[in-house]
């Protein structure tokens, strides 16, 4: 299988969500996907976009072989409703998240869910009903952390593997003391402790490792990193 050369921005995504053309059974090729969605990373950060200070070369690269919007619109700028925009295809206010979910008290204070139904349609499920190995890797902030211990794990969405951060439930990486005792506390999933520069190279190699592993089958994989978004923290002896 041939993956799409789709290039994805943060906060620019294509959702191929739930067509009556994705049938189960299609004898059409079923091409592999992999989405990558960038926290908090604007339009223009990338060079290719004009950024004449931070280098990013194979951005770059996908964005020549690719398709590089320069004309576009977003359903939301903020963390959890585009993540619900993104993964249901639908406006994230029909699922009651319009900004970034918090404490329950937090949530209830705006109007919002706890997290995402897991009744919504989801571009997952659709592909996974029709063959595809799914899986999700990064920053999910859909649903679970905090003190939200019932979320929908991300399998009920569709996807058969997943590793995610602390604004998640099922298996994740935590990066500091506190993290890790709140979330064995919550439970729901294997907790690995981590360093917080670390966490975006075990993400990507469980990204490259499922692709791997599914290269005789279709596979939708997203790996959504999340170190745009945090203060930048250097691998020891590499601050220069």
């Amino acid at each position: 299988m041939k993956p799409i050369p789709f290039f994805f921005l943060p906060l620019l995504g294509i959702c191929c969500v739930a067509q009556p053309a994705i049938a189960e059974h299609s004898s059409a090729a079923k091409p592999n996907i992999v989405v990558i969605f960038i926290d908090d990373m604007g339009f223009a950060d990338p060079s290719c976009f004009g950024n004449p200070l931070v280098k990013t070369p194979n951005i770059d690269r996908l964005a020549a072989q690719g398709i590089k919007l320069t004309n576009f619109y977003v359903n939301s700028p903020i963390c959890s409703a585009s993540r619900v925009a993104i993964t249901t295809g639908q406006y994230q206010g029909r699922w009651k998240i319009h900004s970034y979910l918090n404490t329950r008290a937090g949530n209830a204070n705006r109007g919002m869910a706890d997290y995402l139904d897991a009744s919504a349609p989801t571009t997952a499920k659709k592909l996974k009903s029709a063959g595809y190995a799914t899986a999700h890797f990064g920053k999910w902030h859909m649903g679970g952390g905090r003190d939200v211990d019932d979320a929908p794990l991300p399998q009920a969405y569709g996807f058969d593997e997943s590793l995610v951060s602390f604004e998640g439930l099922g298996d994740r990486l935590i990066s500091n003391a506190k993290g890790v005792e709140r979330a064995r506390a919550l439970g729901h999933g294997e907790i690995i402790p981590c360093q917080r520069w670390e966490r975006m190279q075990i993400q990507t190699d469980r990204t490259i490792d499922f692709i791997k592993r599914h290269q005789t089958k279709p596979f939708y994989v997203r790996l959504f990193p999340n170190d745009v978004h945090d203060a930048h923290v250097p691998r020891p002896g590499s601050a220069d």
